[in-house]
């Protein structure tokens, strides 16, 4: 990704971004091996995103607002999403081959027709999910937890018209 980030970069700059690391407390709270890190870390480095000194790493905070505003454009974004999606497919699938616990990979997608009476309790769940999703980053903020920032859950969910969805994929191509 040329000026959004990669997951990998992504998950480097919110674990600095909750404090500055060395490398085995980056490790330690990315889960990232140490080869792959020390290939990331220099990228991130050169772009001026994060800083090195004395053996931590820190967000570089005199043009995070610049490269914020970067990585945030709603195309650097839509890629991220992109990504997110397509390893979130991968590894639900993969998951077939290699027996893992339950609490891996969740995939479902459910093509239903609905009436507006049920689209409205949809909606509502929908909201609701969201609502439960803010006070729980609300409460972190106020009562923070010691968890690692790998160990995130990332939930999906969306809502579509069956025909907006099969009319994107054609302006796709």
């Amino acid at each position: 990704m040329k000026d959004g980030l990669l997951i990998i970069e992504r998950i480097i700059i919110e674990s600095l971004s909750k404090k500055e690391r060395n490398l085995q407390e980056l490790i330690f709270d990315t889960n990232l091996d140490h080869s792959l890190l020390l290939n990331i870390l220099p990228n991130l480095l050169m772009r001026n995103m994060i800083r090195y000194t004395r053996g931590t790493y820190s967000i570089e905070k005199e043009n995070c607002l610049v490269w914020l505003a970067e990585i945030n454009k709603s195309d650097n974004v839509k890629e991220e999403a992109k990504e997110l999606f397509i390893s979130l497919v991968n590894q639900y699938f993969k998951k077939d081959l290699i027996k893992k616990p339950a609490m891996d990979a969740q995939l479902k997608i459910q093509k239903v027709w609905l009436t507006r009476e049920e689209e409205l309790v949809l909606r509502s769940h929908m909201l609701t999910l969201d609502g439960f999703f803010t006070g729980v980053k609300a409460s972190r903020r106020v009562k923070p937890e010691k968890e690692k920032t790998y160990e995130q859950r990332v939930v999906i969910w969306g809502l579509s018209q069956y025909s907006d969805l099969v009319d994107g994929v054609l302006a796709a191509v």
